[in-house]
């Protein structure tokens, strides 16, 4: 897999979800207009649910950027699959052409036998190569859709507690003012818990473990099974033609 595709994901989530806790309360504190000291707490509900909205808002093109890279992902594996199988049933067409020529090259029931023993070692080991590949690549796939599963199930939960935390910090905006506290007073303490909200989602999302990490990983197990599984393949196959030049020699 290559290396754009194997951090696609990581880099989509990571910007995108940056940019929901630098953007959200900020741009929506901001683009609501500055209500005089006395006014403030009246607009605080106002506030609040422009704020829900604009993180709702921006949850949703969220969710559907990370549908349309799923599907690209689904449709990248079909591709891959299908190209796979058309080439195998190539190499079986060629193979069987090559089999028909070489016992047609042989002129005794010795060289006979030999030759159908080393068509059936071929395909015996072809046999276990392919299915020592598919359980490879199967290992990967299953791992790539645990480490994103995994991931966005981390990055839910570290949104969801961001927006209690907003939550909160209104609850209590709300709160501070039917209990006559000074509306200036409300205005900074509640800015400095969205600011709090923000940073702390911002150090959440950096904590989780990276995508593009957990792929790369996994890519490199990929392809250390595989490369084994040819090296078997071959070693056999090797040995099975050596043993039929022998026969063929030897008559």
């Amino acid at each position: 897999m290559k290396a754009n595709f194997n951090t696609m994901k990581a880099k989509f989530l990571l910007s995108s979800l940056l940019a929901l806790s630098l953007i959200v309360p900020v741009v929506s504190f901001s683009q609501t207009p500055a209500p005089k000291v006395g006014q403030f707490c009246d607009r605080v509900s106002e506030i609040e649910s422009k704020v829900e909205k604009r993180i709702a808002d921006y949850q949703t093109k969220l969710e559907e950027k990370r549908q349309e890279r799923l599907k690209r992902i689904e449709t990248w594996r079909r591709e891959r699959e299908n190209r796979l199988r058309e080439n195998r049933e190539k190499w079986d067409a060629n193979r069987k052409e090559h089999f028909e020529k070489l016992r047609a090259k042989a002129q005794n029931d010795i060289q006979r036998q030999a030759v159908e023993k080393f068509i059936q070692t071929v395909e015996s080991a072809i046999s276990v190569r392919r299915s020592k590949i598919d359980s490879a690549i199967l290992t990967f796939k299953e791992a790539v859709d645990k480490a994103i599963a995994d991931r966005q199930a981390a990055i839910n939960s570290a949104i969801t507690e961001y927006k209690n935390s907003i939550h909160s910090a209104f609850e209590k905006a709300k709160s501070d003012c039917a209990s006559g506290v000074d509306s200036e007073t409300v205005r900074e303490n509640l800015l400095s818990s969205l600011k709090a909200a923000r940073e702390k989602l911002k150090e959440d999302i950096r904590k989780i473990e990276k995508l593009g990490d957990v792929i790369r990983a996994e890519a490199e197990k990929k392809r250390a099974e595989i490369r084994s599984a040819i090296d078997e393949f071959k070693a056999v196959v090797e040995k099975a033609r050596e043993e039929l030049k022998s026969a063929f020699q030897g008559q």
